[in-house]
């Protein structure tokens, strides 16, 4: 009987033995378990933030370019304020990579996204998107330098994903240093930006080392050029393979006024085929009696008529001129999707029933807010009869008939038809008026004969400061983008 008891003892210390090693067991694998839970989420939260952050700074670089049309880029170098640290040591910083970026790495990764404003007190404000000062008026921030916050917070939810942007010159590249050879970082001078955006987006935080580590950080860089296709060398520049008439005569009467200056020449023909037996320069001056070449002046030439088809051919951009599908593409595709005013068919415009065209006044600073230059697109004919002004860009594919008072300064493009008729366009267009003539035919897109007639009191002046308000208010051309990494800016 005492034997039996000893062994049933000793069973009962084997099972309580097995039941700890068991127990053992199972916790160990639970704390596994929960050990792989816990990294397989911080994985999938750690994958889903850096998603989230690429995609705030692509959203950043979008926003940006949408922004600087119409901006004047050496206003978002210096920023708001339009001054910047002109010390030695601040511009030789400048140069720098890193000085690209709209804030700090080691930053951004430990950035109050919900509320950064406190991580970034005392920031400048160089490179940040901006109206422009006006005068001794600073201008008005368009991306702050808390940033954007993506997406729509839930209520009692903080921001969880914020971008950063911010403007920089290409400081060192040949193209800069050729029209800035001081390189000075607050200026722009070759049309050329840098723009970086840094999404930053909240994650599972971590320390490594002495810094927390609580966001995910994504940066791209892209670089924006100024479109200067149509960066005219002359006031009037006619684009065909020969030149008609669009009414009686090209020119009627000695009281019209076409006038380039001492700089520019009154009219440039640009011949889209050298090859054939047409010539639309000595068309435009077979056009001109002996008591009208004086109306036409520029660059001490008499009358002031000039070929620009061998510099256009030349050129890096303007040679795009020169190509059917590129003139039809930005007409009839790209401008309806920036333009401020679209009209489809054919318009009749008077005083007192004419759409808003824009206003520029020359005499007041760019950035001012009672600047509003606006493009106009209209496809189709249009008939302009008096009592009528605008600035920006005016874009017409049809022909364009001009019977009373219009004034207008920046750029007018006739690409399409390639038809005008001016009877009195007074005070007159104050920049450029591009004609060129194109037509669908069974072969295709071809080049066709522009028709142009001027007469009565019409006026058109070259203005240099006009076409370029113009040009900015076409988007920036995207020249590339790429993501940067700690590894690739030093």
């Amino acid at each position: 009987m005492r034997q039996g008891q000893i062994q049933a003892r000793n069973e009962e210390g084997m099972a309580l033995l097995i039941a700890l090693v068991a127990l053992t067991l199972i916790s160990l694998i639970g704390f596994l378990s929960a050990l792989d839970a816990a990294t397989e989420l911080k994985i999938s939260d750690n994958y889903e933030s850096r998603t989230q952050a690429i995609e705030a700074a692509q959203a950043g670089l979008n926003h940006a370019r949408e922004l600087l049309r119409g901006l004047s880029f050496d206003d978002q170098l210096a920023g708001s304020d339009g001054i910047h640290d002109s010390s030695t040591t601040y511009l030789a910083l400048a140069r720098r990579c890193a000085f690209r970026n709209p804030i700090s790495w080691v930053l951004a990764r430990s950035l109050h996204v919900s509320d950064p404003a406190g991580d970034v007190a005392g920031m400048s404000d160089d490179g940040l998107i901006n109206t422009g000062p006006a005068g001794t008026s600073a201008g008005v921030g368009l991306i702050p330098v808390t940033g954007v916050p993506v997406g729509v917070s839930s209520p009692g939810m903080g921001t969880f994903v914020r971008y950063f942007v911010k403007v920089t010159d290409n400081n060192g590249e040949a193209s800069e240093i050729l029209r800035d050879p001081s390189d000075d970082p607050f200026h722009d001078g070759d049309g050329i930006v840098i723009v970086r955006s840094m999404g930053v987006a909240s994650t599972i935080g971590e320390a490594v080392g002495p810094v927390p580590q609580w966001n995910s950080v994504a940066l791209a860089e892209s670089r924006l050029r100024i479109r200067r296709v149509f960066q005219l060398d002359s006031p009037l520049v006619v684009q065909g393979l020969s030149v008609e008439p669009s009414g009686v005569d090209m020119f009627s009467g000695d009281s019209f006024l076409i006038s380039g200056g001492s700089a520019h020449v009154g009219i440039g023909v640009i011949d889209p085929d050298l090859l054939d037996s047409l010539s639309p320069a000595q068309e435009l001056i077979s056009g001109i009696a002996a008591s009208q070449e004086d109306n036409i002046q520029g660059a001490g030439l008499t009358p002031s008529v000039g070929d620009f088809t061998a510099g256009i051919s030349a050129h890096s951009e303007k040679r795009l001129l020169l190509e059917k599908a590129y003139l039809r593409d930005f007409a009839y595709r790209e401008v309806p999707r920036f333009a401020d005013n679209v009209f489809v068919g054919g318009q009749v415009w008077s005083a007192g029933n004419v759409p808003d065209l824009g206003h520029f006044d020359p005499a007041i600073p760019a950035a001012d807010p009672v600047q509003r230059p606006m493009v106009t697109f209209v496809d189709g004919d249009l008939t302009l009869d008096g009592g009528i002004e605008g600035a920006g860009l005016l874009i017409v594919t049809g022909a364009l008939r001009i019977l009373g008072g219009f004034g207008f300064r920046g750029l007018v493009l006739l690409v399409g038809s390639g038809d005008v008729e001016a009877q009195d366009m007074s005070p007159g267009l104050s920049g450029g008026l591009y004609i060129a003539a194109l037509m669908l035919s069974g072969t295709g897109l071809e080049w066709a004969t522009p028709r142009i007639s001027i007469s009565g009191t019409s006026v058109i002046s070259m203005d240099e400061d006009a076409i370029e308000m113009a040009l900015r208010l076409i988007p920036p051309a995207q020249l590339g983008c790429r993501e940067i990494t700690p590894t690739l800016d030093p």
